[in-house]
């Protein structure tokens, strides 16, 4: 069924694409165009340099990429009743799952996706909304220059030797979010009682230095040197390590936490076949493997892909990696507003 375009025009960097109904065109449609949203920071130049370029050479089409936290991606979904901004969004597992699937998101076009098929099964939503494009490892990041002795624990964040250059992003982002998580769980909380999590941050307050809003900004303070360790992303790590900055990540003795990104086709959007051949592209065996490589060292989820040398240092194979240690999102996710909102009230520097 054909439809009419009802409106498009570009708005300080984000195109709205009006009308709900769907548009499924032959040869990608006339405009040639979609807007999809990236991570900032480290994903952000990953997607400029590798996926964009193999999206293009793919369709000879073009990308409106908007840097944009999930928790932002998903209001700015929310809040547009009709007129996405975005046709294709990467979110994490955990904010992914907060809103109501079917309303937010189309089915994925499977059958203009012939890279699902190297997928396998833990990697694609069993009811169809999401494909996952990568997976994230989180440790501890430090300065090797001012750090000389490695962590090796999420303890070492409270020695006092580290007074004021303790790096920590909000808890609107997936990475404190998974962080604190975990920091519940070893001190005998868990993702509905993060009681224990919250008191371990009190206590780390002193060292403090600087509460970014993402992760990205968090990776900017480490390379002007303001901060000099953290809760950080194996892929923000090699980036900068691969710009100069003395960085590494350490693994803490109760294992590196894991999380997976996905990415959605819009709902209405008017660019089906366009999003399909993005989201094609992100899982395809070119893209992944260059973004498993360094500086990003993003997890592959095409079975295809191997792990890069570089990627090795952190796990050896899928393998080894289902031995990390993950977060319970179902359970996490209906307290997760009420844990941000007492995150920016108590924590304050």
């Amino acid at each position: 069924m054909r439809t009419k375009l009802d409106r498009r025009r570009l708005l300080q960097g984000i195109v709205a694409v009006g009308g709900t109904a769907l548009t499924r065109r032959a040869a990608f449609g006339q405009s040639r165009s979609i807007a999809a949203s990236t991570f900032p920071g480290a994903w952000e130049e990953a997607h400029r340099s590798i996926l964009v370029p193999a999206f293009r050479r793919a369709t000879n089409a073009t990308v409106n990429l908007v840097a944009s936290i999930p928790v932002d991606t998903l209001s700015k979904l929310v809040a547009a009743k009709g007129t996405a901004p975005f046709d294709v969004v990467i979110l994490d597992e955990g904010p992914s799952l907060t809103v109501p699937q079917h309303e937010v998101f189309e089915k994925l076009p499977v059958e203009k996706m012939p890279n699902v098929k190297d997928l396998p099964a833990k990697f694609l939503d069993p009811r169809g909304f999401s494909a996952f494009c990568s997976a994230q490892i989180i440790g501890i990041a430090y300065n090797t220059e001012k750090v000389k002795t490695p962590p090796r624990s999420w303890n070492d964040l409270l020695k006092p030797e580290y007074k004021g250059r303790v790096g920590l992003a909000a808890m609107a982002g997936t990475l404190t979010q998974a962080w604190m998580a975990e920091m519940a769980k070893l001190n005998g909380g868990s993702e509905e009682n993060m009681e224990p999590a919250f008191q371990f941050v009190k206590k780390m307050l002193p060292n403090v230095g600087a509460l970014t809003p993402s992760p990205g900004a968090l990776a900017t303070l480490f390379q002007q040197g303001q901060v000099d360790i953290s809760v950080h992303y194996s892929n923000n790590v090699g980036d900068l390590r691969s710009k100069g900055v003395p960085i590494a990540l350490a693994r803490p003795d109760t294992g590196f936490v894991i999380i997976r990104s996905t990415m959605h086709v819009v709902k209405g959007t008017k660019q089906l076949d366009l999003a399909a051949a993005y989201v094609n592209a992100a899982i395809s065996p070119e893209v992944q493997s260059k973004m498993g490589d360094a500086p990003y060292f993003l997890v592959p989820t095409n079975s295809k892909v191997p792990f890069s040398a570089g990627l090795q240092q952190y796990a050896k194979n899928m393998r080894e990696l289902e031995t990390f240690r993950t977060v319970d999102w179902a359970k996490l996710n209906p307290r997760r507003l009420e844990y941000i909102d007492r995150f920016n009230r108590e924590v304050k520097i």
